[in-house]
């Protein structure tokens, strides 16, 4: 999703500060365009630009031509807590805060580092991140977390109300650095995204499990070759 995470889930990993990058991503029907800011150690802020190929850009095909949907949306995740030897790092983060809502979610996740080469991350999402469905654990506290507004709007506006409600589900993931590689790192992800609210389209997935590999060019350019939905 053009954030800094495992594959299709968040982490709760951060750049130093300061930094500024670019990715972009092929997954089909997706291709994502995304630029990512880190303006203080713990705040990460992206604008991401997807082109999804399986719809057309508007209801009416007359006026839409061969022309795909187009989607604007701007993510942030923040430091809760930094990791130490005992407690892992913690971050809560929002997808597409004020877009449409075809990719609306929200997440918070804790990853820690179990040796050198070997970061664990879980976590708890909502909205697209509902696939691994589990009860809402914040209907403890509200019952206004019990419903969410799945319809898709025009963008531009913060859905306050929606946030952390409805679904929630799981996901968790490990990241292995290989020794004196580089960089090189291989990950393995049980995927959390609900493949079938997150565009209306369902998107075909046949396993839960995704795996991929990331190839440092140089410290500022990375290859990433990911196998996803099975």
């Amino acid at each position: 999703y053009g954030t800094l995470g495992l594959i299709q889930n968040p982490n709760a990993r951060f750049l130093d500060e300061g930094s500024l990058a670019f990715s972009w991503s092929h997954n089909e029907p997706y291709l994502r365009g995304s630029l990512i800011a880190y303006p203080f150690s713990w705040l990460e802020v992206s604008y991401q630009y997807a082109d999804i190929n399986n719809q057309l850009y508007s209801q009416f095909k007359e006026f839409s031509g061969s022309q795909s949907l187009k989607d604007k949306s701007f993510d942030a995740k923040v430091r809760l807590i930094k990791e130490s030897h005992l407690l892992p790092q913690i971050a809560v983060g929002f997808r597409d805060l004020a877009g449409t809502g075809l990719f609306s979610s929200e997440f918070i996740v804790a990853s820690k580092n179990l040796s050198k080469s070997i970061d664990l991350t879980m976590g708890i999402g909502w909205g697209i991140l509902s696939g691994q469905s589990i009860q809402n654990p914040l209907l403890e506290i509200s019952d206004r977390f019990a419903t969410r507004n799945d319809t898709l709007g025009q963008g531009g506006k913060l859905n306050i109300d929606d946030y952390f409600s409805g679904s929630a589900g799981y996901f968790f993931g490990i990241e292995y650095f290989i020794p004196k590689f580089k960089g090189m790192r291989i990950k393995l992800e049980y995927d959390g995204t609900n493949y079938n609210i997150e565009s209306e389209i369902p998107v075909p997935q046949d396993s839960n499990f995704n795996f991929g590999i990331v190839y440092p060019q140089s410290k500022n350019l990375s290859y990433k070759l990911n196998f996803t939905r099975g």
